[in-house]
């Protein structure tokens, strides 16, 4: 049986653009985008429930603890560094980095030096939510 982590990491990089398609971005780099949405489509649920979005939007997941534990963010973070014009030059006007952590006793987590040094050299932001794990 394994053994769950106390604290459990999840990095992904949202790319939005008024004219981005993730379907186009994921044919053309042959990056894995999720939980995509084209210009036009028609929201499902959140603020814009129902009616039709005007910019495409993806997620890039990076690192994901649930599926490699203990994964270093290093390489995902230089080799979105390397993606990121392509991704612009496809409509990504916007991008924003998000590490999201679940924790079980209390939200303790390091980034490595070279973590922290790759992601200043984005130049993205970065939002941090921590929330307890469920059970």
């Amino acid at each position: 049986m394994s053994q769950r982590l106390p604290t459990r990491r999840f990095l992904y990089c949202l790319l939005q653009g008024d004219d981005f398609s993730p379907s186009l971005a994921q044919a053309r780099t042959g990056l894995l985008l999720v939980d995509a949405n084209e210009p036009g489509d028609v929201a499902p649920s959140g603020r814009y429930e129902g009616k039709a979005l005007r910019y495409g939007s993806a997620m890039l997941v990076l690192l994901d603890d649930d599926l490699a534990p203990g994964a270093s963010a290093l390489e995902p973070l230089r080799e979105l560094k390397v993606r990121l014009p392509e991704l612009r030059a496809l409509g990504v006007t916007g991008t924003t980095l998000y590490l999201v952590v679940a924790y079980e006793r209390q939200c303790d987590f390091e980034l490595s030096p070279g973590e922290l040094t790759e992601l200043a050299a984005l130049g993205l932001p970065l939002a941090v939510s921590c929330h307890p794990a469920a059970t």
